[in-house]
């Protein structure tokens, strides 16, 4: 018996519930406290044991968990901000996009239909300065003759 290693180990709640326990050589135990209290730790081998007391005092938790809950609803009031403000600048960018795009379109049409209207423009402003040409050629016709003086003739 005295080349037994293994320890026997048991952990007591504040209620008198056996928590925890565990015989074996070597290893850790681990056990959830719930309940405010002075708890029990019993160590034994085959020849002695030992108890050993201590508290576990939750002070607060409650206070501590509104707290983490009132944390949690600024921080989910706060992500659901960045969230509506994500979603407005998005939108406010495809109206940018979106005007962005017309106005290039309409320069491009205002370009081509600049372009197009060059030739017209071009040959309309050619036969017009044909006809001022045409029309001042016939003017000075018309004025030649008017003074003309015919020798062969008797004049007044």
């Amino acid at each position: 018996m005295a080349k037994d290693h293994r320890l026997f180990v048991t952990v007591t709640s504040p209620d008198g519930v056996l928590t925890a326990s565990k015989n074996e050589a070597i290893g850790q135990m681990k056990f959830q406290t719930e309940v405010t209290g002075f708890y029990q730790l019993c160590l034994g081998n085959h020849n002695n044991r030992v108890f050993l007391g201590f508290g576990v005092v939750y002070e607060g938790f409650e206070e501590g968990q509104r707290e983490l809950e009132e944390d949690q609803k600024v921080l989910n009031s706060t992500l659901a901000r960045i969230q509506e403000s994500t979603q407005k600048l998005q939108n406010q960018i495809f109206h940018m996009w979106r005007h962005y795009n017309l106005a290039r379109m309409r320069k491009g049409k205002d370009h081509y239909l600049l372009l197009s209207n060059l030739s017209y423009v071009s040959w309309w402003s050619a036969a017009q300065s044909a006809a001022i040409l045409l029309s001042g050629y016939v003017q000075i016709l018309i004025l030649k003759r008017l003074f003309y003086a015919d020798t062969s003739r008797p004049q007044c």
